[in-house]
């Protein structure tokens, strides 16, 4: 090892930016001799300095306090870092094992939602679904995606796109019965038991349809369940729902997408 660094040197070494180095110094954690014409001269003691430097901002510490650490540096206070380290790394653990869940979970959607067959009407039982949401007069289709950004901005303490919750829309009654499929009243994401939640959507028995490809097509999808609804004796008893299972997060092909219709029914 050399016995002095100039500051572009050690900065290389350390992958840093000479800035940084000059920044440091200014604050007072880093001490290098002046040689000729004053360049600075950092020698082995600095580079024991920077690797503390280092370790103690990946602790989140303001310089003030690692300057102080520096200045009065002991096994105690050496000590009572390691346990903050110590906790700082428990926590990151358990965050990469959360995401190491949702990257589980959303591997798990993607391969089931891949697989499913695409038009056929069933029948299944829900149970109250909790769900955030954005509401608007009329939301068009080509709006959806701005408005669940919208949505995502405003709950990005809990929603992840890249998670395992399911996003959708609401068409709007009124507009459907005018024979208008494009408007939306509602667009949501569903949440997890647990979290903050703005509704719920209703338990019961629902009737559920999916189809692949562009959402244009939606008005042939949905009349085809409710055809699937009347066959089987029951009614809708709710505004229908989309359920966007694999879509533009997921796959850059439109022919790729899967949507989930559903309706809640009862029987007359």
């Amino acid at each position: 090892m050399k016995e002095y660094y100039q500051i572009h040197e050690l900065a290389k070494l350390f992958d840093l930016c000479p800035d940084t180095l000059r920044y440091y110094e200014e604050k007072g954690l880093l001490h290098p001799d002046r040689g000729e014409n004053r360049y600075r001269k950092y020698g082995i003691q600095d580079i024991c300095t920077l690797n503390i430097i280092r370790s103690l901002r990946e602790l989140d510490l303001p310089t003030g306090e690692i300057r102080g650490y520096l200045e009065r540096r002991s096994v105690g206070e050496t000590l009572e870092l390691l346990d903050r380290e110590e906790e700082l790394l428990r926590r990151r653990m358990a965050e990469l094992e959360e995401a190491c869940r949702e990257a589980e979970e959303r591997r798990g959607r993607l391969e089931r939602y891949r697989g499913v067959e695409a038009g056929q009407v069933e029948f299944l039982e829900e149970p109250e679904r909790p769900y955030v949401f954005l509401e608007k007069d009329f939301i068009l289709e080509k709006e959806v995606d701005f408005q669940l950004k919208r949505l995502e901005q405003r709950h990005q303490d809990y929603i992840q796109v890249i998670g395992s919750q399911c996003m959708g829309a609401q068409v709007d009654e009124e507009s459907l019965k005018k024979g208008i499929y494009n408007h939306f009243s509602r667009v949501f994401f569903l949440t997890r038991p647990g979290l903050p939640y703005d509704d719920l959507l209703p338990g019961g028995e629902y009737a559920r349809l999916y189809y692949r490809g562009e959402y244009d097509r939606m008005e042939e999808h949905l009349g085809a369940l409710l055809a699937g609804i009347q066959a089987a004796g029951r009614q809708p008893a709710g505004a229908p729902l989309e359920l966007y299972r694999i879509d533009a997060h997921d796959t850059n092909r439109p022919e790729e997408y899967v949507t989930e219709l559903q309706v809640r029914v009862c029987t007359p």
